[in-house]
């Protein structure tokens, strides 16, 4: 799956080699958080089976998905643990997954084994500035026809993988609106 490109690229291969080496797996039943909106994440990982969403809740408590991270990819939220502020996101499992994760700090520690690995943490964190930004762009110049059409093109298994309701949630249209667009395309 190529869902998160910006992050699943081989420069961060060292990061996966450091995660498979120092990460405890962890299996995770359908549902179970990996974090929790509004609370301190404190964990990261790399996905080894199954795939996990992310869920952001409004103020009227509609949950929202905004992402989805899927095997050999990074899973966390990285902004809350870095800074160590609220968790934007719930981040849970769709199915049976695991994941080798590591703590917080213990990431960090590898980020400061030497220059190379501190270039390593910020190159991440620039590649997911540019997935978020991408993202931006697209749900302001780009029809959720254009959005869907690219997103298959990306991830052709993805519908293998992820509801329709939830793709609609993902895209940001009802899910009315995604089957008129499926209907336009096929």
């Amino acid at each position: 799956m190529n869902f998160n490109r910006h992050i699943t690229q081989a420069e961060f291969s060292p990061l996966a080699e450091f995660l498979r080496a120092e990460g405890t797996e962890r299996r995770f039943e359908r549902g179970e958080r990996l974090a929790a909106q509004g609370g301190r994440s404190h964990r990261a990982g790399l996905v080894v089976q199954g795939a996990f969403r992310y869920l952001h809740a409004d103020a009227a408590g509609g949950e929202h998905v905004v992402g989805y991270a899927f095997a050999g990819e990074f899973v966390g939220d990285y902004i809350s643990m870095c800074v160590d502020a609220p968790s934007q996101v719930t981040i849970e499992a769709m199915c049976g997954a695991a994941a080798l994760v590591v703590t917080g700090g213990r990431l960090e520690a590898f980020y400061r084994t030497d220059a190379a690995h501190e270039r390593l943490g910020r190159t991440m964190a620039e590649h997911m500035l540019a997935e978020v930004y991408e993202r931006l762009l697209e749900r302001y110049a780009a029809s959720p026809q254009q959005r869907y059409e690219a997103l298959l093109e990306r991830c052709p298994d993805l519908l293998q993988m992820v509801s329709l309701r939830e793709l609609a949630s993902y895209l940001g249209v009802r899910p009315e609106t995604l089957s008129r667009i499926r209907g336009r395309i096929r």
